[in-house]
């Protein structure tokens, strides 16, 4: 399998309301399903590109994950106190 099709799922800290880093070096199929099963329970998720394999085993030590996490926090868009009340009533 070519490294450039290696994917990291993240997670959205609903507290936080920053990604974490859920796993990484999956195959797209595969991350595709752990993203369903993070969405049946409710949790925000998002599948990122690797650029390579990870080489850490430990996901909560992956420097690469933590960057990857890092980056799709800040392009967050933040909510205003409206924004989320206008959310709420159209749920």
């Amino acid at each position: 399998m070519s490294n450039s099709t290696l994917k990291t799922v993240i997670v959205l800290d609903p507290e936080t309301q920053e990604y974490k880093p859920e796993a990484h070096n999956l195959t797209a199929d595969a991350a595709v399903e752990l993203v369903n099963r993070l969405s049946e329970d409710n949790q925000k998720a998002r599948v990122v590109d690797q650029k390579d394999r990870h080489r850490s085993s430990d996901l909560s030590k992956c420097k690469l994950c933590k960057q990857a996490a890092e980056s799709a926090s800040e392009e967050q868009p933040e909510v205003t106190a409206e924004e989320s009340d206008s959310e709420s009533v159209a749920t």
